[in-house]
């Protein structure tokens, strides 16, 4: 917690950059981001932006990571309830689109990380990757359980997040979206069938 009045100045500064850098993104993408381009969504001087930031990449990086907290958060809490796999996947998938839904931008952020296809930005993330590592615990307790077959869990972890982020971006682009516990609904027998116990592996 800020102590000072320069402190408070100085996480509400960079606060703000933080925010204006996530608007800036959605709209215009990662790639396309400038310093100049955060400053004057932020209204205030370039030269500002250097006082609290190292460079633009410093901005976008600390930007994503501010944003995940809250986010990651929420997993923890979903995964930490106990229950079945099944209880638990639903909690997550549930919490993550939820998440999504009311931080759009934050999810747009998200998506631009990952963008243009094939770009390592997202997945070299330290947030993503601790994302990622909550995800594979949660499969490796359930395999431990029997609840589910032998897979790579890491992988498993993978194919799990990137259903979710697509369910999540088909509901940004429809008008109107599925009611979200069908959604929920959905994306979890789809990933219980896929990897629970009971299921032949092809």
């Amino acid at each position: 917690m800020p102590t000072t009045k320069e402190e408070v100045v100085e996480q509400f500064r960079c606060q703000a950059i933080r925010d204006a850098a996530m608007r800036v993104v959605a709209r215009k993408g990662y790639d396309h981001v400038t310093v100049q381009d955060i400053a004057d969504e932020a209204g205030i001087a370039k030269g500002t932006v250097y006082l609290y930031f190292k460079s633009r990449e410093d901005i976008l990086q600390k930007t994503m990571s501010f944003s995940f907290e809250e986010f990651h958060g929420r997993i923890a809490a979903a995964i930490g309830a106990g229950g079945t796999f099944a209880e638990a996947v639903e909690r997550v998938v549930r919490a993550q689109l939820e998440y999504f839904d009311e931080r759009q931008e934050f999810f747009r952020l998200y998506l631009a990380m990952a963008e243009p296809l094939g770009d390592r930005r997202l997945k070299k993330h330290a947030a993503y990757r601790t994302h990622i590592a909550r995800l594979t615990a949660m499969i490796e307790a359930a395999r431990a359980n029997g609840e589910v077959w032998d897979a790579p869990a890491e992988r498993a972890a993978i194919v799990v997040a990137s259903t979710i982020r697509d369910i999540a971006l088909q509901r940004l682009a429809e008008k109107a979206a599925r009611p979200l516990d069908e959604d929920v609904a959905f994306v979890r027998d789809y990933i219980c069938r896929g990897i629970a116990i009971h299921q032949e592996k092809s």
